[in-house]
């Protein structure tokens, strides 16, 4: 039997699952809030959220491996990407004391995905626009931003009593900021990788009409 179809069912689960992922993020705030959160509501938002990124990887891995590549797979996979961080984001931008520090990063990645995203449909054919390494290092820094700030937020639940200062309140805090650092690194190349695309496709354009 062939697996051909396997890449494709990855990149189609990821894009459900990123919305389940935005939910667990909303519950983890609802359920701390009234006291009642578990070990597993706890650090459910960071492993859901690690293993719906992972297929991200698997899904292209498994489409060389199979020969399964297909023109469907380039068009959805990086929606189901975008969808995963954006979902992120914007629960995280409506939760917790200090989620004004997720938003304003969050307006300009969401922003540049939703206008990459409307590029690559104008033009029907996701193939033609090259993803450029700058784009790549900034969906691995959103990525793994959002990872460690899940993971920071996890900790710093079950670090909620620790006295100020005290290492494990430090531990808890310091992944919880590494993690937005990384988010807000992410949002700076967000905007330029959206200036690169931008400019170059305003100059595909120009050489189409000489």
């Amino acid at each position: 039997m062939t697996l051909k179809w396997l890449p494709n069912a990855l990149t189609i689960a990821r894009c459900i699952l990123a919305i389940v992922v935005g939910y667990t993020i909303l519950d983890f705030d609802t359920r701390t809030q009234a006291g009642d959160a578990t070990a597993l509501v706890l650090f459910l938002p960071f492993a859901l959220f690690s293993f719906v990124a992972l297929t991200d990887w698997l899904d292209g891995w498994l489409a060389r491996k199979l020969d399964a590549e297909s023109a469907f797979g380039a068009r959805l996979d990086p929606i189901g990407d975008k969808l995963l961080s954006a979902s992120s984001l914007l629960a995280l931008s409506i939760t917790g004391t200090w989620a004004w520090f997720i938003l304003i990063p969050t307006l300009a990645i969401v922003s540049r995905d939703v206008l990459i995203t409307a590029m690559r449909e104008a033009m029907g054919n996701p193939g033609t626009m090259k993803v450029s390494n700058s784009a790549k290092m900034k969906t691995a820094l959103v990525l793994g931003g959002i990872a460690l700030v899940l993971f920071g937020m996890a900790v710093s639940a079950l670090a909620a009593n620790a006295a100020p200062y005290s290492p494990n309140w430090v531990l808890s805090r310091g992944i919880w900021l590494a993690g937005l650092v990384m988010v807000w690194v992410a949002a700076v190349m967000a905007v330029m990788t959206a200036f690169d695309y931008v400019t170059g496709l305003a100059g595909r354009d120009k050489e189409d009409h000489q």
